[in-house]
């Protein structure tokens, strides 16, 4: 997951999963695959996702933008890689101060603030698998 803050508050970090929009003549496997590898650096094939593990339409202010989304989520396993941000956006620089892997336990216990609809979602798909 990814911490964030929001531009003007850097004094209340969040944890999000990687995401982002579709581009023109992209299915939402292959914008997962694109996203991931922006976000992280992290490559992968379509063919490597597992899912899609939930759906949702959510509204929410990002930086600059007001925006309504249709989010769909997926699984994939990868080794223990390196992380890097040198492929963010501008915005994304600006507002992402973080990095993390997290066990379910460990998502279950903290108190560091996880978006609600986020955490809802990954535990039951991660419950469902184990």
């Amino acid at each position: 997951m990814l911490q964030c803050i929001k531009p003007g508050a850097p004094e209340a970090p969040f944890w999000v999963t990687i995401g982002g929009g579709l581009e023109s003549g992209e299915d939402e496997r292959e914008a997962a695959v694109r996203e991931l590898w922006e976000e992280t650096g992290i490559g992968v094939s379509p063919d490597d996702l597992r899912g899609p593990l939930a759906s949702e339409f959510v509204e929410f202010a990002w930086a600059l933008f007001d925006i309504e989304q249709h989010q769909t989520y997926y699984l994939v396993h990868v080794e223990d890689t390196v992380v890097t941000f040198a492929h963010l956006e501008e915005v994304e620089i600006e507002t992402t101060v973080g990095y993390r892997w997290w066990s379910l336990d460990a998502l279950r216990a903290t108190t560091e603030h996880v978006l609600d609809n986020q955490r809802q979602i990954i535990e039951q798909s991660l419950a469902d698998l184990i």
